[in-house]
């Protein structure tokens, strides 16, 4: 198996709303680049980048994201989502229901671009699984089912 470590040069752009309290600050391309480096070398300490066909491979969102338009995106990759279900997520519900905060667009769609990770990671990588902390299980499962709608 080949290690596959994604990092979010386009999620981070966005933030992940998931359990917060306010929309996060929005940063700037240089300050995500460096965090993207520096996850690199994280993740270099633990899975091997030089293990001939089994070496691990940094993958990063944003080159699958930079040149997409958005009517592409919304036409090719939202179609596959209902909102019905994306408000029924509880992170989304909190934020909604959180009076004076609520959830900027920008931050709703956050888990439409996490799962699209799932579904490029999938036909670009052969990835059949992915590991994620608990408060991302909303964003795993959308990208399965994503992967299942556009490449199956």
């Amino acid at each position: 198996h080949r290690p596959l470590a994604l990092v979010g040069g386009a999620t981070g752009l966005i933030g992940d709303p998931s359990f917060k309290a306010q929309e996060r600050q929005l940063n700037t391309p240089d300050v995500i680049a460096g965090w993207v480096d520096k996850i690199r070398q994280q993740v270099s300490r633990f899975v091997d980048f030089d293990a001939g066909e089994a070496s691990a491979v940094v993958v990063n969102n944003l080159d699958w994201t930079r040149d997409m338009d958005v009517l592409t995106f919304l036409r090719d990759v939202g179609k596959h989502f209902s909102v019905n279900a994306m408000i029924q997520k509880e992170s989304v519900k909190q934020r909604i229901e959180r009076e004076g905060s609520g959830i900027s667009f920008t931050e709703f769609t956050y888990m439409i671009l996490q799962s699209f990770d799932f579904a490029e990671l999938s036909q670009r990588y052969a990835c059949g699984l992915q590991i994620g902390g608990s408060d991302q299980w909303g964003n795993i499962t959308g990208g399965i089912d994503l992967a299942r709608r556009m490449y199956v």
